[in-house]
């Protein structure tokens, strides 16, 4: 997926916001920001969003110092999603189609952002809030013929904090299917994207096997991928990809994929046929 000019402003959103993150030093967050548009004024619209992040956060990393601004965010995400892991596994095993239900609510915690002031209530709410309007695009049905069909399935993760749910949806996958599900996780930390740090913080990596695409894009840009992870990609039967970051890496690759998330944004809607703020499960087959 090629960038839009819309994208410009999020980029420049993302840099202040892990400028600041990393430094209280408002002089270092303008340098960053500086920097920022002098790769954007020199950016082609030929290249896929998460390329240009990468761009964006290797140089907010090299001014600031700090490696991974959302260490610590990403830890209370996590933290916080863990009080929830329990109770909504539970909910999720008595309704009459789990599978379904643990689709819907992996979007779900695609929708919401885990941020550190929330309240557990307030999550809780929004999450079945989410959950009861269903999926704006709903290839479950051909979701779960193609699942009936395949011996392996690669799962492309994409946030801290909704990791734990998609813990629950891989639970409800072994519950019905005899599969060899892999899940993976960004090379080094990029915005809040989940890494092996996280898969094994949360016990992803005690469920399944957890692999690094090698790269730290906040995306699944192919070219940048480890030979093992594109190695995988190329044969999995299925291949289930959470968020907007993945979409844009990949939405346009012929393989077997279905992509599950939030729609977020202007450019994304379009693209899907879709509206801000709908949850959809949507194969490659019907993106054109």
């Amino acid at each position: 997926m090629n960038t839009n000019l819309d994208c410009f402003p999020c980029f420049l959103r993302q840099a202040l916001e892990a400028s600041r993150m990393a430094t209280e030093d408002e002089s270092t967050h303008r340098r960053v920001l500086d920097s920022v548009l002098l790769i954007l004024s020199d950016i082609s619209l030929q290249t896929a969003p998460p390329e240009i992040a990468l761009l964006v956060h290797r140089r907010v990393k090299a001014i600031t110092g700090n490696p991974d601004p959302y260490k610590e965010a990403k830890r209370r995400q996590n933290d916080l999603a863990l009080q929830y892991e329990r109770s909504l596994s539970a909910q999720i095993s008595d309704v009459s189609n789990p599978l379904k239900a643990a689709l819907v609510l992996s979007a779900a915690g695609n929708s919401i952002d885990l941020a550190p002031d929330d309240q557990f209530p307030n999550i809780y709410e929004r999450c079945f809030e989410i959950m009861s309007r269903g999926f704006a695009w709903d290839d479950y049905d051909v979701f779960y013929e193609k699942l009936a069909q395949s011996n392996s399935i690669l799962f492309l993760g994409d946030n801290a904090g909704e990791i734990v749910w998609d813990k629950i949806l891989i639970e409800e996958l072994l519950n019905l299917f005899d599969l060899d599900i892999m899940y993976a996780v960004r090379g080094l930390p990029i915005l809040n994207d989940v890494t092996m740090e996280d898969a094994e913080y949360v016990g992803m990596a005690k469920l399944v096997k957890v692999i690094s695409n090698g790269s730290e894009a906040p995306g699944t840009l192919l070219n940048r991928c480890s030979e093992e992870f594109v190695s995988r990609f190329r044969k999995s039967d299925l291949i289930l990809s959470k968020g907007q970051g993945n979409y844009e890496s990949i939405s346009r690759e012929n393989r077997p994929i279905f992509f599950l998330l939030n729609v977020k944004c202007p450019v994304i809607a379009q693209d899907t046929r879709c509206d801000i703020g709908d949850i959809i499960l949507k194969s490659q087959e019907n993106l054109n």
